[in-house]
């Protein structure tokens, strides 16, 4: 996919909803990360869970990588109030999960709060394949409806029923391990099935801006400002 233009980053976000940087983590860094969450989700995930919260909580590799300078790096360019995190998560594609992700748009899920913006992480090299992250760029900019899917799998119930964005529309990550993609809260995106037969990892980190906590920050107990431009 293509990765860069003649804009800069904070204009390809406002523009698109999403930015992508190839190499951000080393293979290196990729590997030793899927052994620690192939760790947390043994120790800590219920049973076939394919995705888990609050990583940071019961992980240090993780938590550093919410801290990471890299990140906050990163992040400034769109993020000039402060960059604070929220939370993370683990999202696991095993061979026998095979469903896709549906469309869906991440402020539905903590609405009335300030917005948010997440940095998706495969540790694996992603494809359309593997169950890849899909986006519909400039999708940030409307307001989308979100209804029950009344998917068989529970864990991700809620969807965009009715987008009317064309195939052509439709970007599909297809992208090198330890490439980041910062996407938006309001992005719709979703995932391609995963019919490869393989497992495949990523990480996902939230942040917002720097305030006062909104009850809702209250259920992240790892919440940690970690830039201020004021400081």
């Amino acid at each position: 996919m293509k990765t860069n233009d003649s804009l800069s980053p904070a204009a390809r976000y406002d523009r698109d909803g999403f930015i992508v940087v190839p190499n951000f983590l080393s293979v290196e860094e990729c590997e030793k990360l899927k052994t620690e969450a192939r760790g947390v989700l043994d120790k800590h995930a219920k049973p076939g869970a394919s995705v888990y919260v609050h990583v940071a909580v019961v992980n240090e590799k993780f938590r550093a990588l919410a801290e990471d300078p890299r990140i906050v790096k990163l992040l400034k360019p769109v993020m000039p109030h402060g960059v604070m995190f929220l939370s993370d998560k683990i999202v696991y594609k095993s061979a026998d999960k095979k469903f896709p992700t549906p469309w869906h748009i991440d402020c539905y899920y903590w609405r009335n709060t300030r917005p948010k913006l997440s940095v998706w992480i495969p540790l694996d090299d992603a494809t359309a394949e593997n169950g890849t992250l899909t986006v519909v760029p400039g999708s940030h900019k409307r307001d989308w409806r979100m209804v029950k899917m009344g998917l068989p799998s529970g864990e991700f119930d809620n969807g965009i029923e009715d987008g009317d964005w064309s195939d052509g529309d439709v970007v599909t990550c297809a992208i090198k391990r330890g490439t980041a993609i910062v996407f938006s809260d309001r992005l719709v995106h979703g995932s391609t099935p995963n019919v490869a037969g393989k497992d495949r990892y990523a990480i996902i980190n939230t942040y917002h801006a720097p305030a006062s906590d909104e009850a809702f920050d209250l259920e992240f107990p790892a919440r940690k400002v970690v830039w201020d431009p004021a400081a």
